[in-house]
């Protein structure tokens, strides 16, 4: 079965206190699959995924210019244009930082937090839908005699799959990740790699990374960024 089309960017460009960071680009990405952006540092690959859920605009020195679609609900809705929310587009184009962030309370409530975002649901329908999705990311097993436990305690593999469950917690169609393994040793990445190979099920991933071995291992899509532009490389 072919995929359909999840997001289109036509004229896409965008600057930074007056510098150009993205220029006049045009990209078309499939859903259920893993897009990979490598470059060197600095080159706008965080701008570029800021573009896609509009974080850059909790910055004044940003500015936009070209057309961002992606397909919500099964339908292709202009990101930019008045019909979406910021707050509703963010709810289904989740964001995974590159530093794991969970919030200062219990392992628990990080999970359940973003239900308020959903509306009031029992403590047995949160605590069902918590252990279901600290089982997804693979986490349950090794938290669940501890749930009520500062979240800050966890490993930082842990802590970056704990703020995954986070994200998909209000069902996320996008899924954009800035370096999700950079702070990790080689096993707790190999159980992030493993987990978003998984998650592409399910939902569009486009990802930031520095390393080439895991781009191969993982990407069904790779792009380069230089000079501005994106160049597809596979």
């Amino acid at each position: 079965m072919s995929k359909e089309i999840k997001i289109i960017t036509e004229k896409l460009h965008f600057a930074y206190q007056g510098r150009a960071v993205l220029e006049d680009i045009d990209l078309t990405l499939l859903d259920n699959s893993i897009i990979a952006v490598t470059g060197p540092s600095g080159t706008g690959k965080s701008t570029l995924l800021s573009v896609f859920n509009r974080l850059w605009e909790e910055s004044s020195d940003g500015v936009f210019a070209g057309q961002v679609l992606i397909r919500l609900s099964g339908r292709l809705v202009d990101i930019y244009g008045p019909e979406l929310p910021v707050d509703a587009l963010r709810r289904k184009v989740g964001m995974v930082f590159q530093i794991p962030n969970p919030l200062p309370m219990t392992i628990f409530k990080n999970i359940a937090f973003p239900l308020m975002l959903k509306g009031l649901r029992t403590k047995s329908e949160v605590a069902g839908m918590v252990e279901t999705m600290l089982t997804r990311v693979h986490l349950f097993d090794e938290v669940k005699d501890r749930l009520n436990h500062d979240a800050r305690s966890l490993s930082g593999g842990q802590q970056q799959r704990l703020c995954i469950a986070r994200a998909l917690m209000v069902d996320p169609e996008v899924l954009l990740l800035d370096e999700p393994t950079s702070s990790l040793d080689s096993k707790a990445s190999e159980k992030i790699e493993d987990l978003l190979v998984e998650l592409k099920e399910k939902c569009t991933l486009l990802m930031v990374s520095h390393y080439q071995d895991q781009v191969r291992r993982i990407a069904d899509e790779v792009y380069e960024l230089a000079d501005r532009q994106l160049y597809r490389m596979s």
